[in-house]
């Protein structure tokens, strides 16, 4: 904590600027959502927890500029080791079919079990589903810029073989999982990468107006899919035709609560049951929304109304324009990441998971660490 303040009051670090003004009326939102949230406590608890991260973030990100920079290159390194320790790890458990965990299942008995994501033969698990992992992998994909930020700046003249290195390792973690948001997320932020770095500004914009077009275009987007027939396309992995089912499902329902929405983290308790769930002949799923709505901006519209998405979609521009005002060196990198975030959510998990809000923060302070970690060494 004392470092965090760096001689600086907490009424100083917490407050607000043009960056996280949108924020807090968020945070503020999403208290007044709950009023009307079909699961108040739930709602309250995603308020709660997204208002603690936004402050932690914020007061963090005002600190760190003031942090000697040998600190912050330790903590920089430190990031950077872990990533790549990680990394390693998760290829090792892909490659070897998860014997690391089920090692560790087998010989703990303390730790739980799920039957729906595991073989158990005899009390002895013997195969573990691919995507247990899937969250794991979303994890190095957050961290992968922010890791080459670090390792593109140490001093040493080997450091561009580790980025390659780091990049390699993880490309391959990547792609032997079955996490297809990932893999599309590696795919595209290298074009965003290049593109900051030859036109910071342009393309800092071009996302911050790609934000705010996504959520115009999403609802008529996925009910051109569902017209389209998508959801019956066997080219289609089987995981995006369920998507295609649960976005139509879902916009279709966008209108009844359209100013305010469902409230947040509604959309479990008012799902169809699962024995009233419609399914049309020649469907594979049946008619719902699922859990959630399997991508960040049509979740908004269902569950925050038009209240909520201008207010996420005025958060998300603010945050993405302060891009351009980070140290020049790390511009292109933090474009990149702000990208793979979007691109993850667009078709992954609920916003409103725990882990989820919790590493999308915490990665904002490492870039933040990375950022300004090596600012006074690229000065000289």
């Amino acid at each position: 904590m004392p470092l965090l303040r760096c001689g600086r009051g907490w009424r100083d670090l917490l407050r607000p600027s043009s960056a996280w003004v949108p924020l807090y009326f968020l945070a503020l939102y999403l208290f007044l959502n709950a009023i009307w949230a079909a699961n108040q406590l739930f709602a309250l608890g995603s308020a709660a927890l997204f208002t603690a991260v936004i402050l932690i973030v914020c007061a963090s990100s005002r600190a760190v500029p003031q942090i000697p920079p040998i600190l912050l290159r330790r903590a920089a390194f430190a990031f950077a080791a872990g990533t790549f320790l990680g990394t390693i790890y998760l290829l090792l458990e892909l490659v070897t079919h998860m014997s690391i965990m089920r090692w560790a299942l087998n010989s703990i008995d303390l730790l739980q079990r799920n039957a729906k994501h595991m073989q158990i033969v005899q009390g002895e698990v013997t195969k573990i589903k691919p995507s247990v992992l899937d969250r794991n992998v979303a994890i190095i994909t957050f961290n992968l810029w922010s890791a080459l930020l670090v390792l593109t700046k140490i001093e040493t003249r080997h450091r561009l073989i580790l980025a390659v290195m780091f990049f390699t390792l993880t490309a391959a973690a990547i792609f032997t999982s079955e996490h297809d948001s990932s893999q599309v997320a590696l795919l595209l932020s290298p074009l965003i990468f290049f593109s900051a770095l030859f036109w910071p500004r342009l393309t800092v914009q071009g996302l911050a107006t790609t934000w705010c077009l996504a959520f115009v275009l999403v609802l008529p987007a996925v009910l051109a899919a569902y017209k389209a027939e998508l959801h019956t396309a066997s080219w289609l992995p089987t995981s995006a035709r369920h998507r295609v089912i649960i976005w139509e499902y879902t916009a279709e329902r966008v209108p009844d609560h359209l100013w305010g929405g469902i409230g947040a983290a509604s959309t479990p308790t008012l799902k169809p049951k699962r024995d009233i769930q419609e399914k049309p002949s020649g469907f594979r799923f049946a008619r719902s929304t699922g859990e959630h709505a399997h991508d960040l901006f049509l979740q908004a519209w269902y569950e925050l109304g038009v209240a909520g998405v201008f207010l996420i979609a005025f958060a998300g521009a603010a945050v993405a324009l302060a891009i351009y005002s980070l140290p020049i060196q790390a511009v292109a990198f933090v474009a990149a990441t702000f990208f793979v975030c979007v691109a993850i959510e667009a078709f992954a998990w609920s916003i409103w998971q725990t882990w989820l809000m919790c590493a999308v923060g915490l990665l904002a302070i490492y870039l933040r660490v990375a950022s300004y970690a090596f600012k006074k060494l690229e000065e000289k």
